[in-house]
């Protein structure tokens, strides 16, 4: 686990393995030679901030096993939306209460077993579970269409990359090549899975003139 100083001796005296890291540059480094079981991200980190630090790890590092929790001093709902729709596992506000960290630790631990053996797909605060054809979003469940369903799964598969409209035409609809009509008809699916989806559709990125792709990768496909 990485941390920094204040909370180590705590998280030791819980049994875990610690390290810290003072700034972006030097965490990155750490996470790439040996990636941690879990992180703890401060947002006032050095260099990046942990917020975008957050989004690299899931985009750039690819380590759907490493659970985030972003800590920081924003009580505002949407910034914890957006540090979810980061990639993080969870939110924090300082001064931390070292009991409900251990417990927030704890609750991840148990519901990375249980996504190994359901095969959930998780974006933030966004969970398809294949098993029950169904999408969550915070909890609560999002009545989708089949298309709608279908397109979201497409993205969350494939842990953040670009799939052009062209595949993404392919896939759903089964057409080799994409009439204008078509491109648009893709166009107005994925902004009502967007709307469907609330907040959380802002994970939903359109790459211009290319095709879409999810911004965050946190637990991916769990074999």
């Amino acid at each position: 686990m990485m941390t920094y100083l204040s909370i180590e001796p705590a998280l030791r005296k819980a049994g875990f393995i610690v390290s810290h890291a003072p700034n972006t540059v030097a965490a990155i480094k750490q996470i790439t030679a040996e990636p941690p079981d879990f992180l703890l991200l401060d947002s006032r980190l050095q260099e990046m901030g942990g917020m975008h630090l957050c989004n690299y790890i899931r985009v750039e590092l690819h380590l759907p096993e490493t659970r985030i929790i972003l800590l920081s001093d924003n009580p505002d709902p949407a910034e914890k939306i957006r540090a979810l729709n980061m990639g993080a596992h969870d939110y924090m506000l300082h001064p931390v209460d070292i009991d409900e960290l251990l417990h927030k630790i704890a609750a991840l631990q148990h519901r990375r077993r249980v996504d190994r053996l359901q095969h959930i797909l998780r974006v933030g605060n966004i969970e398809l579970v294949p098993e029950q054809h169904g999408v969550y979003v915070d909890g609560v469940e999002v009545h989708l269409t089949e298309t709608e369903y279908r397109l979201l799964q497409e993205l969350m598969e494939v842990e953040g990359r670009v799939l052009t409209r062209e595949v993404l035409l392919e896939r759903i609809w089964g057409h080799h090549r994409a009439s204008n009509l078509e491109s648009r008809a893709l166009d107005v699916h994925m902004s009502r899975l967007r709307q469907k989806l609330g907040a959380s559709g802002d994970a939903i990125i359109t790459v211009r003139k290319v095709g879409y792709r999810i911004n965050v990768a946190p637990g991916w496909r769990n074999h």
